[in-house]
């Protein structure tokens, strides 16, 4: 009597869970889909799913993906997809390689700033270029390209030495807190399981800064306006910033942000919204008569603009000159690039910043009272004083500023007839 055939037996469910419990696991379900153990992860209940196949004339593998995460009903449809591109002459595992590739390319520390800067800093911060600003000229042209999973505590501190070694430890505090804050977003979103910028303190960056103290004298203003007025590559432009920069006492972005429709300059003044000042707290500035002249002049450089000084890519543009600028108007760095091709001799260094704490200090030189020169600046007055005192000192400031907008007349109209004296 013939041997009665037996039927192989259906795997299910509670086979699968039956081989685990018996140890390390190397059983075939079927079409080629293998469910593969060792001792230790099989103790922990888990398997992994491999599609082998021949293609080519060879054999290949393909990992499918961990059980229990996929179950058995899954594993056989995925399966059954890859033996479909498998007969349509596809090798399954090669394309699995090129899109964990692309995938990695795609999660790189570019891409993780990219996507920080959109949805954190950009919608948040009221001047989100100076952030930009360090990460594209500190942070991806030193890890940008790397995977963010491989990122290590080394890289960090590569990234921080490098920028103290340049000479700007203030830039380096700054980078540390980003890349803490870019990573721990990461981590939100599963990119990384730990923060690799987690640890590190000012003392490993660019350490504790000090107050700055730097401002300009009188003397240095003049050398100041005598080598703006006879440098020719420094232009007009950037000179007349300078001028309005100081005497308006307003922050850089303020000023080289401003649009012509902020200034009515029949009536001397302009309107500095609360979006628009680093306070949240909206200011009406006077308008000195110097001031007035230097906007009527700088209206000319403006070329039909919306904005006081637009980028000089948008000027070149209408010169026909080709250049990129991230910025409608001119960016953030412009000042002080400018400022440090000047032969100002023995002069010690000074930025941008040094302006208001200039425009402060020379105020106080000019015996005006502290409580205007505090609201010029735009500056909240601390304790009960600022609580209860809400007068705006705006026709007080238009004396003040008045009085300090002519001396640095004097300075702007002196320099120029040097300039002349020489030609």
């Amino acid at each position: 009597m013939p041997p009665i055939e037996q039927k192989p037996k259906t795997v299910t469910d509670l086979t699968l869970r039956s081989w685990l419990n018996a140890g390390s696991v190397d059983r075939s379900v079927g079409n080629g889909l293998m469910f593969v153990a060792s001792e230790a992860s099989s103790r922990s209940g888990r398997a992994s799913w491999i599609l082998c196949y021949r293609f080519g004339g060879r054999k290949k593998e393909k990992v499918l993906g961990r059980y229990p995460d996929i179950s058995l009903r899954e594993a056989r449809e995925i399966a059954l997809r890859d033996r479909a591109l498998i007969q349509q002459g596809m090798d399954v595992a090669a394309l699995k390689r090129r899109e964990k590739l692309k995938a990695r390319e795609t999660h790189n520390v570019s891409s993780l700033a990219r996507l920080w800067y959109e949805r954190e800093i950009e919608p948040r911060y009221k001047h989100p270029e100076n952030v930009e600003r360090v990460l594209r000229r500190h942070i991806k042209p030193a890890i940008g390209r790397l995977p963010v999973d491989e990122i290590r505590p080394i890289h960090i501190d590569d990234v921080l030495t490098r920028i103290v070694s340049a000479g700007a430890p203030t830039v380096a505090n700054d980078a540390r807190r980003y890349l803490h804050r870019m990573f721990h977003f990461a981590v939100k979103r599963k990119w990384l399981e730990l923060n690799p910028a987690y640890g590190f303190s000012t003392f490993d960056a660019g350490g504790t800064e000090k107050a700055k103290s730097r401002w300009l004298t009188t003397t240095e203003l003049t050398t100041l306006a005598e080598a703006m007025r006879t440098t020719p590559s420094f232009g007009r432009p950037n000179e007349l910033a300078i001028w309005l920069l100081l005497a308006l006492c307003v922050r850089k972005m303020e000023l080289l942000s401003a649009r012509w429709a902020e200034f009515d300059l029949h009536e001397a003044v302009w309107t500095l919204k609360p979006s628009r000042t680093k306070t949240n707290t909206a200011i009406r500035i006077p308008l000195a008569p110097p001031v007035i002249e230097w906007l009527e002049e700088l209206k000319v450089f403006s070329f039909g603009s919306d904005y006081l000084f637009p980028a000089r890519r948008l000027v070149q543009e209408r010169l026909g000159i080709r250049n990129t600028n991230r910025y409608p108007h001119v960016g953030p760095d412009t000042l002080n690039v400018a400022l440090n091709r000047l032969p100002l001799g023995n002069l010690e260094h000074f930025t941008v910043h040094d302006m208001r704490r200039t425009a402060r200090t020379q105020m106080a030189a000019l015996g005006i009272d502290r409580f205007v020169a505090e609201r010029a600046l735009n500056h909240k007055v601390r304790d009960v004083e600022g609580i209860y005192n809400q007068y705006d000192y705006f026709e007080e400031r238009r004396v003040a500023l008045s009085r300090w907008a002519a001396l640095l007349s004097g300075m702007d109209t002196l320099a120029s007839s040097f300039a002349g004296s020489n030609l």
